[in-house]
């Protein structure tokens, strides 16, 4: 027979049998379609929220080059113009743009100003005034004009041109005046231009404005001053990546550590830090839905080589040979593989677009662009396609050694457990313990902890996988018992079913295993996280009320909210950002929290992480000058008490002691605290951005709140909220970033249980004629309903058992794993609430998982039933 031919042939056998088990082939489909669905939903999120940052920058920098900033960033103080003219003189810089810029508010929505925050930072409904130069703007950045006219060169009058979106959203038109709040009061901008909300135009989600630098520097107190200037290199420069390096390089040494000279994308780097664990646990996370559809994949296709044992014998004897059985089962895996990714893909663009949503609002940042990476759109196809291959290999290879004559007078043996069970519990223990090993005793370089730590999370997995068909025996005998009680005589029968296809039983329940373990595990990290973030809040996050406004605020004014009945203490901060001196534009970008040693005690305090015996200690070197060091950041820099840690200020690199080591969450942990007086003398600020109130024993919250907001609500524009409204909001975006990774575990979950479905299937199918003779000496379709049930009962508590064992102790691993990851000191901590779900979800899963096999189980028709074969 031709090879075409023969391949032909096998192609429609393979199709042929697919088609003739539709239940076992949609279920096993659906599994692969979940898995690959949910990595490229990930990866599509991950990337879309990075490519958003960059774009947002990249676009604003337009046709620059290079994009040039302070590299202690403080919001209000920028550096000298004269900068612009060094920028110019060196070699391969074509045209120098230059650029302020200011945060304000509408006049008519200071009342309605909002603070909002996320892991990607805090935001809130405030415009950035943008102050550029008309004659030169254009040669760097493009605006896509709507209505209007775009500012002249030479124009100093107070106009602005607004973006189309932001116009329409407050009612903004071309002629029309608006007035904006300014540190010494209200002033007023004409419309003179509408632009598009793209390009430049995507700045702070759209909220921008452009008006002449010159305007902005005049209203803001900013004159001779620069926030950025945006570097056009000269085109044969551009067009060489090593010759735009080298004038990066030259533009750095020349203007020297004050200045941060990076490519305009990299200005994201601050959102992207902060994100750029918790992707990595998403990433992970979505991998072990694909793993547990393993478990489905290779039970479907060992019971269908079982069941199909006289059919390959009859084929073997007519002179298939092994390689060509082998061949037919791997295309029926190849094609099973293609359709579930294929599916998986669309569906996993369909999924992308909710956790896109949701990222969005963890983050606080707009996700204006839906990016599918060609490389992990290969990476969901290539990993679905060779999970599937690689589960039905064995299956497969067992196909070849059976024996054609054997295979004819059997419809065959059923020992489905193959190579794991020859592998044992020994070799599963020995595979947790090096994972362990690995974890927690041998020493990664920091660049190798996460891909290690995972792949070891991995190898653990399946080593409690190879564990459970030894414990099976054990764990039949713990749950049969309660089986009885609940199903009755039937409950015995069905719990004694699970220990004839040991193999297929231990695969199930594996998979039941993981996804309750993912449960647990979420469960605990979500806890000891949202534990530390409580004691955080609770400590760091002091007195009663916090007063915000959307412009700085002198500090001057805290004495006056001092003045207000119930009010016993005020202390301000500051927060802006800094970087460590010496060290090159992709390092860690950092927050400084300025506070008052004087006044911050009588409100709040630290949560300490070390030396927490010698308290006044700390305080003490905090007041002369120290810096209280996030844990993060130490761990970062390998900082302990007592290390010095430079920092770029005005007045150049610094020298400061690290005073003490804390646990603090402000900016993902990147954060140092340090005093006010140490932010005037080297940053060159001078004002708050809030207050924190305590109040006096006895007085009225709300009557205060009013009382400030009828007080200063109008004149300074302020925003109060409670402190128990902070912590809250906080928690609350503490549960929606563990939200995400509660979706992944459940769909662990929804494909462990297809795994049920799938084997009480088959084992409806396998004991087809037994049902029947059951049903003919009186059984009833109930009591078969209930045989079956409680079979998955039986498979249901198993599960519960080994996966809440197995998930205490992964639930440590994982913990572990955010304490390396992020910084923090995290105490591990378990919730009850996490073990009980685990349980009620692996009976529900189960018992729903059954309903339509039993179903199928108790429509056997008694007279064919028992003619089967």
């Amino acid at each position: 027979m031709p090879v075409n031919r023969f391949l032909r042939n096998l192609y429609a056998l393979a199709v042929r049998n697919l088609w003739t088990r539709k239940t076992r082939t949609f279920l096993t489909t659906l599994g692969i379609v979940l898995g690959v669905a949910v990595i490229l939903a990930i990866n599509i999120t991950n990337n879309s929220t990075l490519a958003s940052i960059n774009k947002i920058f990249d676009e604003a920098s337009g046709m620059a080059h290079l994009v040039i900033v302070p590299s202690s960033y403080t919001g209000t103080t920028g550096f000298p113009e004269s900068t612009l003219g060094r920028v110019k003189t060196v070699e391969g810089v074509q045209t120098a743009v230059p650029s302020v810029q200011a945060f304000t508010l509408l006049a008519s929505e200071a009342q309605d100003w909002q603070y909002t925050f996320g892991l990607g930072g805090s935001s809130g409904n405030r415009l950035l005034l943008f102050g550029l130069d008309p004659a030169v703007d254009q040669l760097a950045r493009q605006y896509n004009l709507s209505a209007g006219r775009f500012l002249t060169p030479g124009e100093r009058s107070y106009s602005a041109v607004f973006t189309q979106d932001y116009a329409d959203e407050h009612n903004l038109a071309v002629g029309k005046n608006v007035d904006i709040l300014l540190p010494t009061g209200v002033e007023t901008l004409r419309v003179v231009g509408i632009v598009r909300k793209d390009g430049p135009g995507l700045m702070n989600s759209g909220a921008v404005a452009f008006a002449p630098l010159e305007v902005v520097q005049e209203l803001f107190v900013r004159g001779g001053q620069l926030d950025q200037i945006d570097v056009v290199a000269a085109p044969d420069v551009a067009a060489s990546t090593t010759k735009l390096a080298a004038l990066r390089r030259a533009l750095q040494d020349r203007l020297g550590n004050k200045y941060l000279v990076n490519y305009p994308a990299q200005r994201g780097q601050v959102v992207t830090q902060q994100l750029a664990t918790y992707q990595l646990g998403l990433s992970f996370f979505s991998m072990i839905a694909l793993f547990v559809g393993g478990f489905l994949i290779y039970n479907a296709f060992t019971m269908t080589i079982v069941e199909r044992t006289q059919e390959i014998g009859l084929l073997r004897a007519l002179g298939v040979s092994r390689r060509q059985m082998l061949r037919l089962v791997m295309i029926e895996a190849a094609l099973l593989g293609v359709l579930g990714s294929v599916l998986g893909v669309a569906f996993g663009l369909v999924m992308a677009q909710g956790l896109i949503a949701i990222m969005g609002t963890i983050a606080a940042t707009e996700i204006v662009m839906v990016e599918v990476p060609p490389d992990g759109l290969a990476q969901a196809l290539f990993v679905g396609l060779g999970v599937t291959l690689a589960s039905a290999l064995l299956p497969a290879l067992r196909a070849t050694r059976i024996s054609p004559l054997a295979a004819l007078r059997i419809r065959g043996v059923d020992d489905p457990s193959g190579a794991p069970r020859k592998l044992g519990f020994v070799a599963g223990v020995e595979l947790v313990v090096v994972g362990m090993l690995f974890i927690y005793v041998i020493p990664l370089r920091p660049s190798m902890v996460y891909p290690v730590g995972s792949s070891m999370v991995f190898w653990m997995l399946l080593g409690a996988t190879l564990m459970v068909p030894r414990s099976i025996d054990v764990l039949e005998r713990f749950v049969r018992p309660l089986i009885v009680r609940a199903f009755g005589r039937e409950g015995a029968i069905g719990a004694g079913n699970i220990q004839r296809a040991r193999g297929r039983t231990s695969l199930t329940v594996a998979a039941l295993m993981v996804g309750i373990s993912m449960v647990i595990s979420i469960g605990a990290m979500s806890r000891s996280f949202q534990n530390d973030i409580d004691a955080w809040v609770n400590t760091s996050v002091g007195g009663d009320l916090i007063v915000r406004s959307p412009l700085e605020m002198p500090f001057e004014f805290g004495a006056r909210l001092a003045t207000i009945d119930g009010v016993a203490a005020v202390t301000p901060a500051r927060y802006f950002g800094v970087r460590r001196a010496g060290n090159a534009a992709d390092d860690l970008s950092l927050v400084y929290q300025a506070i008052d040693p004087v006044t911050y005690w009588d409100v709040a305090s630290f949560q300490f992480a070390e030396d927490k015996d010698q308290i006044e200690a700390l305080k003490r070197d905090f007041a002369a000058g120290g810096l209280l060091v996030s844990t993060t950041v130490a761990d970062h820099y390998r900082l302990k008490r007592g290390d010095v840690i430079e920092l770029e200020t005005r007045r150049g690199a610094q020298p400061f002691t690290v005073a003490g080591l804390v646990s603090d969450f402000t900016g993902q942990g990147f954060v140092i605290n340090g005093s006010i007086e140490v932010m005037r003398r080297y940053f060159g600020l001078n004002d708050a951005d809030r207050f924190t109130l305590k109040l006096a024993p006895g007085a009225d919250l709300q009557a205060v709140k009013r009382a400030i907001e009828e007080r200063y609500g109008k004149s300074r524009h302020v925003q109060v909220e409670t402190t128990e409204s902070f912590r809250n909001r906080i928690r609350e975006l503490t549960n929606r970033a563990f939200s995400l990774l509660d979706v992944l575990a459940a769909i662990g979950v929804i494909v462990a249980a297809l795994g049920v479905i799938n084997t009480l299937m088959m084992n409806v199918l396998e004991r087809r004629r037994e049902i029947g003779a059951l049903r003919s000496i009186g059984m009833t379709r109930a009591q078969v309903i209930r045989m079956i049930l409680a079979e998955a009962g039986a498979l249901g508590g198993i599960g519960a058992v080994f996966g809440i064992g197995f998930g205490v102790l992964l639930s440590r691993v994982f913990v572990e794993g955010m304490k390396v990851t992020t910084g923090y000191r995290l105490e591990f901590s378990l919730p009850p609430q996490s073990i009980l779900l685990a349980l009620f979800i692996a009976l529900a899963v189960s018992q729903l998982a059954a309903l339509y096999p039993a179903w199928k189980g108790s429509r056997v028709n008694i007279v064919e039933a028992i003619k089967h074969e």
